[in-house]
Parts: C-alpha cells; structure tokens; sequence
C-alpha cells in the first residue's frame, strides 16, 4: 500500500502485554494499529465504535477475538494462541506449582491430557463464556489448591486477586505475522470493494434511465435516483423491502418467477409511459434477482428529434415532400399519385427524366411519404466524383487504406444512410466495376469498406435517377442489366415542362414568391403573347431554365421597371437564341457518345471480362479458364491495349 494511505487497524485486548507485542510488529507504512484495552464485556461495543470512527479490521487476542468475531460478523482477525504458546507458558508455571489451572473459552483445549503428562503436572481446564464465569472458575481452583493460573491477561489479573499466580499466553511471532498478514488481505479487499460500489453508485446516478433491482425474495436491493423519480418513490423507504405496486406495474415479479427476459415492453406506470427492459441475473439454481431500466417514453421522443436535428445539421435529411412537386397538370398528378404509393413500399425505385424536372424533389418526397421518413435521407451525385472517390465514399474506408485516409477510417454513404434512404443520383454515369460492387450491396444489404477485412449489415432503401433511358442502356450493354432489374423494381418518369405547358404560368408565381420578398414586382405580365411564347419554346433545362428566367426578370424589372411584358418577351428571345445556339454546335456522329463499333465492342468485353473475375474471386487463371482464353490474352485485355479485342476471338 502507499505510504500516505496505510490500513487502519484496532487491536482490542483486556491484555496490555499481548497488546504491546502486537504493536511491535506494526509496518507504519501499510498499517497504524490502534491499541484499544477493554474488558470482554465492554469490547463488542469498543469494536463496533472503532468500526463506526474508519477502522478497517479489528484484531482481538484470543477469547477476546473469538467473542467478537461470533457477535460482529463483521472484519475481525483473532490472534489465536497455538498450542506451542500454551507449552511455553505452562513450562513457566510449572517452574512455581506442579498444579495448574489453565483457561479455555467456550470448549476444551486440544491435547491438554497429553501437555499434561508430558510436563507431569496436575492441570484443570477452567471454561467460561463471561468474565463471571471466568472469576468463578479461577477463585473455585485457587480454592482447590491451583495456585497457578494460565489463560489471557485478564486471567492473570483475577488470579492475582484471589491469591494466586498468573501466567500469560503470549502469542508468537508467527501467529502474529499471519493475523496481520490475514487483516491487511481483508482490509485491501474491502477498499476494492467499496471502490466498485462507489463505481456502480456512480455509474446508476449518471445513466438517464432508471434502474431497479430486485433479490430472490422480491425485495429491492438497488435503485437509483432517476428510478425513483420515474417511479415516485422514496429510494431510502423501499430499499431493502418487498417491491412496491410501482415495480411490481412494472413487470418484474412476473420475470422473477418465469425467468424469462422482457425487451422493450410498453408499460404505464404511475400515469407515466414507459419502455421497461427487465432481465434475469440466472444461478445454476435458477433466478436469482431480476434489474430492470425504465425509460420515458418522453425521452426517447426527445432523443429521436435531437438525432433528428442532427442529421438535419449534417444536410442527411429530405427537405421537401410530395406536395412541394408542383403541378396542376393530369399527368403531374398521376405522377405523385403513383409516388406516394411508391412510398408505402420497401421496393428500390428509378426515377427517369431530364435534367431539371425535379427528380430529387421525387426521391425527397418519397422518403418523406415512408415509414423511414425519421431516418436519414443520403444523397449522392454519382456523376460528380471520378470512380476511386465515389467508391470510398459510398463504401468507405479503413485507416490507411490509401494515402490522405482519414485517421480512423470513415463510414461511407450506405452506412450513413443505414435505417433510411441513399439517392444515388445519375446512376448512369457509374463505371461497370463499381456497378459490380453496388449490385452486391443493394442484393445482400453488407457492405464492406475500402481497405477492409469485415462485413457490415446495413439496412437502406435505394432509389436512383437518371438522365438516360437505363433499360435502353441494359439492352446495348451500356449497363449492367442485373444492377437495372435491381434498382428498376419500381419506375418513375418526370414530365418535361414542354410536356405540361399548363403549368407554366403556376411555377412562374410560384417562383416568384420564392425570389420577390418584398412583393414590389408582382404579378407577373403572363398576357397571351408573353404565354404563347412560352409554350412554343423547347424548355430544354425545364424547371431550371424556368427559374433562371424568373430570377433574369427580377433582376432586370428592379433595375430599369421596364414594360414587363416586353421585358419577358426580349428575355424569352434571348433563351431561345441561346438554345439554337446549343443545339447547331459541332455534335459528335451517330455512335460518338458511346463510341464506335471497336469502342463498344471493347467496352462489352470488359463487362464480360469484370463479371468474370468477380465470379472467379479476382482469380485471373480461373477467370480466363471461364472466358476460354490464355491468361496472357486476359491481362492482355485487361491493359486494354492495341489489338485486345481481336486477340483471341474464339474465345469471346
């Protein structure tokens, strides 16, 4: 133990010799032993003031120990005196009187007959249990002619008194050792002990939830404050006694006699609603004692909206829903019809249409409309980012996967989106090899990260849009058909604004409100020839171009307050100057986006190839063994150099 924080010991004895030995044997740096001189009737209450001042253990010498290690049951060491001591004293008696009486408290002592032959003296064995008894047994032998007394200090002192001699059992050094040795053993233990109570008070009083105990019997044996507030009880009143009607409401004599666990049960207690989750503590015999936590109901409808306004602080949250897709067009509306309808199911969705006709808001509107609407809303624009970061982000990393990995690794999109919905927007644009890694996380929700050797579970809802028509992709290989039929189990297509003209003159007000706060520019002059205009323009960036008219106009009518119906006019010649001009710019021929006959027949064959190597492990050997080609030949395509995709052509 540390030198500033030795045990605390008292040492209680009606024997100031045994006393002074013992003290000798005192280590000042792992104990300090208080000598504490008491008749055997007065040390159990001497004992009990040491306990109650911080002593750690009590040590008594022989009845004296005895006595109060059978009354306290509390930490007390006796120093009891070994037969060895008892000879020695016996051998100093015998050099005064061949007659000896010797003490026992509570019983005889072991191999007194033969001590008594061996050192060929007259001994009696006086017992007693009191200091009475004792006195009586020593005056009535010093009567029959004992003269010499043998036992503890308080024998030497009555033996003193009625005319006789007494001699001490002194205990020996080793005896001593051990006691000492057996207490600072006790006293280590109990600071262990009570530095793990402290632990667990500390613990209960800190957790949110109540937490409640109860023993074999149906008493409580532990509850902390948040229980007993939960509850409206008085933790020091029910503490130790049956359970009250409050606990019992709460299910725990029913697990105290099934054994059985309750997870998750909705229960009123008090008037207050709870989730209680009641456990069994489980012995060989059977259940021992039931610990319950209470939780508000409350709480966790707090904890979900801060989680809520967490994920809303990190932008994981869908802003808009069904309703803010704006129309007033039949075919709008069947869309959302069919959205909503979509969105009581679990079943991956694509969203197909032009760029700027609210795909997102679709996919928004969507999760808001399920029952994941108080999960996360990930999104990701699979066009944005090159195939190596779009990989790590949706899938994540582990520490040191690649150079510039984040300290710790970092948790990708379908992680992050795990209990909601990911949005993978313009799927088209995503490479064959990634498409191999996204149709095996969307078909067995697992995803493993980056760099990593593990497997996590998640649980997402897909929906995905694109610009191009994906099963047209599938069929010219373009796209993986499996990954298609996947995400395609449900299929959207978004109207463009050309397609719903009617609707013009609506999203421009609309608009309008949004930018024009002050309401000094408002209404818009939408008269039949501004309207006219309108419907006979291509809209080729649909509700996108529509707003950069609105904001044009703004901008335009508060610097010079024209005439707005020619201001919209000018501005609609001027759109649609700007889209001829698109669209008579130098294009590539039929076939340039995807490439020529060579392109797209070497962009076939490297999906072949991929899907290959994924069915082989990424076991090269194999995979050309699948594809009927040599090894050579396969890393030969691999490299995609010149002449790959005529190398071999048997073979593919």
């Amino acid at each position: 133990m540390p030198a500033d924080n030795p045990f605390r010991f008292a040492f209680v004895s009606n024997s100031a010799q045994i006393a002074n030995t013992v003290k000798a044997f005192e280590d000042p740096s792992r104990e300090h032993i208080e000598i504490r001189l008491a008749s055997m009737e007065d040390a159990l209450p001497v004992a009990k003031d040491c306990l109650a001042a911080g002593v750690e253990v009590v040590l008594g010498g022989g009845a004296t120990g005895r006595l109060l290690r059978d009354k306290l049951k509390l930490p007390v060491v006796t120093i009891a005196r070994r037969d060895l001591d008892v000879i020695r004293a016996l051998l100093r008696a015998r050099e005064r009187s061949r007659r000896i009486g010797l003490t026992s408290f509570g019983g005889s002592t072991t191999g007194m007959d033969i001590m008594a032959r061996i050192l060929d003296v007259d001994m009696r064995l006086l017992e007693f249990r009191t200091t009475p008894e004792l006195v009586a047994a020593i005056t009535q032998a010093v009567q029959d002619g004992y003269r010499c007394i043998v036992g503890g200090g308080i024998c030497k002192t009555i033996a003193e008194t009625v005319g006789a001699e007494g001699f001490v059992v002194v205990p020996g050094d080793r005896v001593i050792q051990q006691a000492l040795e057996e207490a600072r053993v006790i006293a280590a233990s109990q600071r262990r002990a009570r530095q793990e109570a402290e632990r667990l008070r500390v613990i209960l009083h800190s957790v949110k939830e109540g937490v409640v105990g109860v023993d074999s019997e149906g008493r409580v044996d532990l509850i902390n404050p948040v229980a007993a507030d939960i509850l409206r009880l008085d933790a020091e009143a029910v503490l130790h006694k049956p359970m009250p009607q409050a606990v019992q409401g709460a299910g725990l004599g029913n697990v105290l006699e099934s054994g059985e666990a309750e997870v998750d049960q909705f229960r009123r207690v008090g008037g207050v609603d709870m989730i209680v989750n009641s456990m069994p503590v489980n012995v060989s015999e059977g259940t021992r004692a039931v610990v319950a936590t209470f939780t508000r109901v409350s709480r966790i409808q707090d904890l979900d909206r801060r989680l809520k306004e967490k994920l809303y602080a990190k932008g994981f949250v869908a802003r808009y829903s069904l309703d803010d897709y704006r129309g007033e067009c039949r075919s709008v509306a069947r869309l959302c019809e069919k959205a909503g309808q979509y969105a009581a199911t679990e079943a991956s969705v694509l969203i197909q249409g032009e760029t700027g006709t609210g795909k997102e808001i679709l996919a928004q509107g969507i999760h808001r409309a399920s029952r994941r609407s108080g999960g996360p809303f990930v999104a990701v624009n699979c066009s944005a980012l090159p195939e190596s970061l779009l990989e790590s982000e949706l899938f994540g990393y582990e520490e040191g996967a690649f150079t510039g990995a984040k300290r710790g690794g970092k948790q990708g999109l379908f992680e992050l989106a795990s209990g909601g919905t990911l949005f993978l927007d313009e799927l088209a644009d995503v490479s064959p090899t990634l498409q191999v890694r996204l149709l095996r996380a969307i078909e067995e929700k697992e995803v493993m990260r980056v760099g990593g050797d593990r497997i996590v579970a998640v649980d997402v809802r897909i929906i995905a849009s694109s610009y191009k028509d994906l099963a047209q992709a599938a069929r010219l290989g373009d796209f993986r058909s499996d990954l298609y039929f996947r995400i395609a189990t449900l299929k959207l297509k978004t109207v463009p604004l050309r397609e719903r003209i009617e609707d013009i003159a609506f999203l421009m007000e609309s608009l309008l409100k949004r930018y024009d706060t002050t309401r000094c520019i408002s209404p818009l002059p939408l008269s039949q020839p501004v309207l006219s205009r309108m419907a006979a323009h291509p809209w080729p960036g649909n509700i996108r171009e529509l707003d950069s008219l609105v904001q044009r106009y703004l901008a335009l009518a508060r610097a010079s307050n024209p005439d707005g119906q020619k201001l919209l006019l000018e501005i609609m010649e001027d759109l649609s100057a700007e889209t001829l001009q698109a669209s008579s710019a130098p294009c590539l021929a039929d076939g340039g986006e995807r490439g020529g006959l060579k392109q797209r027949l070497r962009k076939h064959e490297r999906d072949i190839i991929d899907e290959a190597l994924v069915m082989a492990g990424d076991n090269k050997a194999k995979a050309a063994r699948m594809l009927g080609i040599s090894v050579n030949s396969l890393w030969r395509k691999l490299r995609g150099g010149e002449g790959a995709c005529d190398a071999d052509r048997g073979g593919l």
